[in-house]
């Protein structure tokens, strides 16, 4: 693109043989739709403005504009003209060019977006007039043929053509948005008739239901209502760029009417269409504008509280303003649009009408209902900002909130008192939230009797703001925790814990959760007022955070020692351990952490083992989530107290799964040590339990239980004497089940390739521990090395002047000494010995060792072919070096040794009958199993370690026969 831009710039010549050469522009056009890299797509649209292909597009949008108009013309009067054939080639053609329209016009938004000098050429080329008349496509589809609009319904172009419309104004959008040069671009996309035609589009109705209409008919309506409101967003955001900081234009808008529309698209059922409506109001100033509104018409009310007009006019002005705060808030991150709102003055504005009947008289109350209203939800969403909150307290609304509460008691009835006192609690709860000054200030005011009172009234919707109030006001503030209780609310509150009504039910279990949150006493007397039984009913709920919420709350309870078991004996466990299941992450977390409290009693401990609770906290542990993995950790730590557990636990291969979790909270992984640690000791202290694992891995060899015992044995039993461990591993074929998981199984018999892979693991690395333990209990052997011959002077070597012999190899003569070689075979006694079969280098290491006694253990590849050398010819104390030299680089090598060299070199061993070599090679490969299979893959290593076997037996059964005998322990082991 790069290349192509530049040649288009060098001369007229060069632009018109590029554009010439087919197909290179549409390439250039389909690799913009394509690439998402911002530097590939400024580069094409450098390109395309080069090659002036901008202005060909622009000649491409009047021109489809005229080609739809003009199929229009051509409709017959008459609907028996226009049937079957003609209707479809009419509809084809103007569905294509509508399809052209909109991508030529999504081709001008991406040449916009990328560089402001874009922008300015594309305005000296007419396309803030053509976008223009882009605009109201459909009412020209319309006015060119009075007989189209009989024919609308059954053509279904509205969605297409609002699709070009949209990306019209968003092509607007964008030759607006570069802050360089903006003013000159505003003028001329203004000039050309933006305004008028922008408000005309937001000014459309919405788009009707698709309730009632067949399924071919609803798609069609659902497209259109999409394309709807999408056009509208897209209006809007053209608009509000296109007045920025020129009042002209605003005033402009206005004449309009353009603000009345923009207030109306605040009721558009579309988030996103009410988000642009706010920003484009807010870039009117209309803020600013309603809070001197609302202040005259405060006056005006203060002054003739009878004047309807301002009465209405200062509703309807703080209703937008609300809803300019809660469109800012969630189109925001940083809340810009909701500080812009606070900053104009509204919050000094709307204050003061919190208290406005007061301030008018008694008998105005009911008339004031609604202003009370949409001014506590006004301050309810300014305060969800926290930096909001003291500057709204500060400003009195406090007192003026907890009048309203106090006024409109649960008895009244009436939709403006109820909708009063809900949006009163809400307000309340926003500037609480996490600010624990105005928690206590609304206690001070008086405002938490009149929120437990409005939990007894009929409205559940202010049941249950006056319970989110109360949860609010009662986090981490004891003393509200204690007024709320003081007051009475516990009772009503385990009522609405009954309820039905999910979102009841939940906000009441969190004002109980916040309230017993380290407050003991109250935890206490939230339990005397029977509210263990409707918590666990809400385990089953359909609502997650009510499951959430309880679950946490059983967890505080648990800590309640006569109330741990009593949950489980009510029906807590099963539900909990169904929801270690749920997708939802904090579901899973707070269950697991109800788990883990109630694990720490000994019976508890055995009915979640049993309701199968294992399996799923172990599933927890591979998560991603530290508080999750912590929480199962801590429940798994509970049920390995008891002893009863412990052979269910090793069965499911806990231990293995402990061993090989990587854990990311600390805290964790202290937890999964004790875990192991607390087996152990089970293990080592009840001989009942040790005795039971045994029964079961003997009963059947050849189950996968049995192996997975067999591996967590390995890590767990640990006896002074290591009389236990040759019960369990020799006597009781603990070690041939090891063996059997290297062994290269039939098919059918195969797990899933992964599942495979980590049972190999387990049982190399389960063996790597269990001869190491034997290792270190094994006595030192005292047995002398056998005798090394004689070493002969080092001047004697390959000396020609005194030998008697000469070796002649494929490239060297050796002169030597008939005594050197006396112990040979025969076939190194004649005066001329052909050894042509050897490597000079490896008949020099054979006369070294002949005269120094020496081997260089480095070139493991010359003493290999020693070896060789050594079997050939019956050299046994060679042979004996070799393999001591050999084996001891194997285990002085350890993990830098190549995979691929451990299977040569065992294999060698095996063919020259070197068992301490194999052995060495074998235990190596046990220890470094997962180097072994990642170079291998495991096809590879079971075949290797399948050979292995034999001398891994031989190997693990005379270390156990050198044990000591002890026979305490085996009488523990055998009472009878």
């Amino acid at each position: 693109a790069d290349a192509l831009a530049r040649l288009a710039l060098r001369d007229d010549a060069a632009k018109r043989a590029v554009c010439a050469e087919p197909g290179l522009v549409e390439g250039l056009r389909r690799t913009m739709d394509q690439l998402g890299d911002s530097k590939g797509r400024r580069a094409v649209a450098n390109a395309l403005i080069a090659l002036d292909v901008h202005e060909q597009v622009l000649t491409n949008v009047a021109g489809s504009v005229e080609k739809i108009l003009d199929e229009i013309r051509r409709i017959p009067e008459h609907a028996k003209a226009f049937e079957g054939t003609r209707r479809a080639e009419f509809r084809r053609a103007v569905d294509e060019t509508l399809a052209a329209l909109k991508r030529d016009a999504r081709t001008l938004v991406d040449i916009s977006k990328q560089d402001p000098d874009h922008v300015g050429t594309l305005v000296l080329a007419g396309a803030a007039e053509t976008l223009v008349y882009v605009l109201g496509l459909p009412e020209k589809m319309s006015g060119v043929s009075r007989v189209f609009d009989e024919f609308k319904p059954v053509l279904g172009h509205a969605a297409g053509a609002c699709a070009a419309e949209k990306e019209a104004c968003h092509a607007l959008t964008m030759m607006l948005s570069h802050a360089e040069d903006r003013a000159t671009h505003q003028t001329a996309v203004a000039d050309a008739g933006a305004i008028p035609a922008l408000v005309r589009i937001m000014n459309r109705p919405p788009p009707p239901a698709s309730s009632g209409l067949g399924s071919e008919a609803r798609r069609a309506a659902e497209a259109y209502a999409a394309a709807s409101h999408d056009l509208a967003r897209r209006a809007t955001d053209a608009l509000a760029k296109l007045v920025q900081d020129r009042d002209e234009y605003k005033t402009k808008v206005r004449d309009e009417d353009g603000v009345s529309t923009l207030r109306t698209l605040l009721d558009r059922r579309d988030p996103k269409v009410q988000r642009a409506a706010a920003a484009a109001l807010l870039v009117m100033g209309e803020h600013e504008r309603l809070v001197k509104e609302i202040e005259r018409n405060t006056e005006t009310l203060v002054a003739r509280p009878d004047a309807d007009r301002a009465r209405d006019a200062l509703k309807a002005a703080v209703r937008t303003l609300a809803e300019l705060a809660k469109e800012g808030a969630t189109a925001n991150a940083e809340g810009d649009m909701v500080d812009a709102v606070v900053r104009s003055g509204a919050v000094e504005a709307i204050v003061p009408l919190l208290s406005l009947s007061q301030r008018v008289g008694e008998e105005f109350d009911v008339s004031f209902g609604d202003i009370e209203k949409e001014a506590s939800y006004a301050i309810s969403l300014m305060a969800s900002r926290d930096v909001n909150q003291n500057r709204i307290a500060k400003a009195g609304a406090l007192p003026g909130l907890v009048a309203l509460l106090q006024r409109y008691p649960p008895q009244t009835t009436g939709s403006v008192p109820t909708s009063v006192a809900r949006r009163a609690a809400d307000a309340v709860t926003n500037l609480a939230h996490e600010n624990n000054n105005i928690k206590n200030q609304v206690r001070v005011e008086g405002g938490i009797p009149p929120l437990v009172s409005l939990l007894e009234t009929k409205d559940p919707k202010v049941k249950r703001a006056a319970a989110s109030a109360l949860r609010t006001l009662a986090f981490k503030n004891d003393d509200n925790k204690n007024q709320i209780v003081e007051c009475g609310a516990l009772p009503m509150l385990i009522f609405m814990v009954k309820s039905e009504d999910q979102l009841i039910h939940y906000e009441a279990v969190g004002v109980i959760g916040n309230l017993v949150h380290s407050s003991t006493h109250i935890k206490r007397r939230v339990l005397d007022e029977g509210a263990l039984q409707p918590v666990i009913g809400l385990l089953s709920s359909a609502c997650p955070e009510s499951q959430r919420e309880a679950a946490l709350l059983l967890g505080q309870f648990a800590t309640t020692d006569s109330f741990k078991v009593k949950m489980v004996q009510r029906g807590a466990v099963r539900p909990l351990i169904q929801m270690l299941g749920n997708s939802d992450e904090q579901l899973r977390e707070m269950a697991a952490f109800a788990l883990g409290r109630l694990a720490q009693d000994a019976d508890n401990q055995v009915g979640i083992l049993h309701a199968a609770g294992l399996r799923p906290l172990l599933d927890l542990l591979d998560c991603d989530k530290g508080n999750l993995q912590h929480n199962a950790a801590f429940a798994l730590y509970g049920l390995a107290d008891n002893e009863d557990n412990v052979p269910d636990i090793v069965r499911e291969g806990t231990v293995q799964r402990l061993m090989g979790r990587e854990l990311i909270v600390q805290a964790s992984k202290d937890c999964v040590k004790k875990t192991l640690d607390r087996l152990k000791g089970k293990v080592a202290s009840s001989a009942r339990v040790l005795r039971y694992l045994i029964y079961l891995m003997t009963t059947d060899p050849d189950a996968p239980d049995a192996a997975r015992i067999a591996v967590a044995l390995a890590h767990l039993v640990d006896d002074a004497h290591g009389e236990e461990l040759r019960e369990v591993f020799i006597k009781k074929l603990g070690l041939p089940i090891l063996l059997r998981a290297l062994m290269p199984g039939t098919p059918a018999k195969q797990p899933r390739p992964e599942a495979y892979e980590q049972r190999l693991a387990e049982a190399c690395h389960a063996l790597h521990v269990l001869l190491q333990k034997v290792a270190l209990k094994v006595p030192p052997e005292e047995a002398p090395l056998p005798p090394t011959p004689e070493a002969y002077l080092e001047q004697h070597f390959n000396n020609p002047e005194v030998s008697d012999i000469t070796f002649l190899t494929h490239s060297e003569e050796f002169h030597a000494h008939k005594i050197a070689f006396a112990r040979c075979p025969p076939e190194f006694h004649d005066d001329v010995v052909d050894f042509s079969h050897l490597p000079p280098e490896t008949f020099r290491a054979l006369m070294r060792f002949t005269y120094v006694s020496e081997l260089d253990a480095e070139r493991t590849d010359v003493v290999s072919d020693l070896m060789r050398v050594a079997v050939m010819y019956n050299m046994h104390e060679l042979k004996r070096r070799c393999e001591v030299a050999l084996a001891e680089h194997v285990k002085s090598r350890g993990a830098e040794l190549d995979p691929a060299e451990v299977v040569e070199r065992f294999n060698l061993a095996e063919s020259l009958d070197a068992a301490s070599v194999s052995r060495a090679c074998a235990l190596h490969a046990m220890e470094h199993h997962a180097a072994m299979i990642a170079a291998l893959g495991v096809p590879g290593f079971i075949a290797v370690t399948g050979k292995m076997v034999p001398r891994i037996d031989e190997h693990a059964r005379a270390a156990f026969h050198r044990l000591p005998s002890n026979a305490e322990a085996r009488s523990r082991l055998n009472p009878n």
